[in-house]
């Protein structure tokens, strides 16, 4: 927009404004390029600095996945550890029970064997008493086998003699 020719005033004025507009224009512009420029590095800055964050993020939820991973692979071991000391818990408590049986079997075959014992003892003592009466019957048994030879002997003599003639 011009202004018209006729007020030579006005547009000496207008021209010196012009002049001046131009001049902060250019001012105006750099400021602008310059706040442009400002804004675009600070724009680049901050997709970085997001960047960087999701980044961290993502390595964030990896290390996550696999810590609840592991965590839950620790859980299922501890789990079956328990199971297992459960089961071994069992197992000791029914071998317990085996050995107070077996305790309680051997104290009654050690009382039986002490019993058995005391009996073979009299039954030892009562052999070798009757060994020592059949050992004297025997000797009693020969002596009278003797004396019933030596007595039959005799008889036999005296009846031989009973039989001569005088």
């Amino acid at each position: 927009m011009q202004d018209p020719p006729d007020k030579p005033s006005t547009s000496a004025a207008s021209q010196s404004r012009r002049e001046r507009n131009a001049a902060h224009r250019a001012e105006d512009v750099a400021f602008s390029f310059e706040i442009g420029s400002g804004l675009l590095a600070e724009v680049r800055r901050l997709q970085s600095l997001i960047a960087e964050r999701d980044k961290a993020i993502q390595d964030m939820k990896e290390e996550k996945d696999e810590q609840e991973k592991t965590l839950e692979n620790l859980r299922s071991s501890l789990r079956q550890q328990e199971q297992e000391a459960n089961t071994l818990r069992e197992e000791n408590c029914n071998m317990e029970i085996i050995i107070q049986g077996l305790r309680s079997a051997l104290s009654a075959q050690q009382g039986a064997q002490s019993t058995l014992e005391v009996e073979v003892g009299e039954l030892t003592r009562h052999l070798t008493s009757m060994q020592d009466q059949f050992d004297q019957f025997r000797n009693g048994t020969e002596r009278l086998q003797t004396h019933l030879e030596e007595m039959r002997s005799q008889h036999q003599t005296d009846l031989a003699q009973a039989r001569r003639p005088l």
